[in-house]
């Protein structure tokens, strides 16, 4: 029994050893905004799992609709560990001025020292200026190289989750039933007084 016992125990040693620990993945998702027409912010937020390696590069393309989402003006509330440190900076440029749907964005540190190892947040957000209406926006060529990847050590791909967002226009709020109550109360008044001040005449 004993013996059984501990052939189980070094057998089970022996497969735990052999089989890798999931090397973890980055997720980043694009949110769904609901606003008004004119300057909007579009928050990208970053969670780096615990088992991933170090985050050295970023590169997304983003794809929307060039006539909802008009403009790119700029990033803003860029995350301090990607603005600082040797990081070169975040670059934001549309792709092909013929296409104007689709941004690409791209960072990279310098040193190895200051890679990403843990991060859950907004790690940007897109500045745009919104014409209203809805668009999807959404990462194309997601972890296929030139495109939407994020990049490790030596350069090596950190298995990624991309979450699509959108952009949709804010309704006016409803008016209260008390309050179309008083329009069509006030409405009938001045009605019946026009009616009145007609006969007088």
């Amino acid at each position: 029994m004993k013996k059984q016992t501990l052939l189980f125990l070094a057998i089970s040693l022996i497969i735990s050893l052999g089989v890798k620990a999931d090397p973890g993945t980055v997720t980043v998702t694009i949110d769904n905004v609901i606003e008004q027409p004119g300057t909007v912010s579009i928050p990208v937020y970053f969670d780096i799992d615990v088992d991933t390696p170090g985050v050295g590069s970023i590169e997304l393309l983003i794809e929307f609709e060039s006539g909802v989402l008009t403009d790119f003006d700029s990033f803003t509330n860029v995350a301090s560990d990607i603005e600082g440190n040797s990081w070169d900076g975040l670059t934001g440029v549309i792709q092909d001025p013929q296409d104007p749907g689709k941004l690409k964005i791209n960072t990279t540190a310098g040193d190895e020292d200051d890679y990403l190892t843990s991060f859950s947040g907004v790690l940007f957000e897109m500045q745009f200026e919104y014409d209203g209406g809805q668009s999807d926006i959404t990462f194309e060529g997601q972890n296929a190289e030139g495109e939407s990847e994020i990049g490790g050590e030596d350069g090596d791909q950190i298995p990624a989750n991309f979450v699509n967002g959108s952009i949709n226009q804010e309704q006016p709020p409803a008016i209260p039933i008390t309050l179309w109550s008083i329009l069509i109360g006030f409405g009938l008044i001045s009605l019946f007084t026009l009616k009145r001040a007609a006969k007088k005449q």
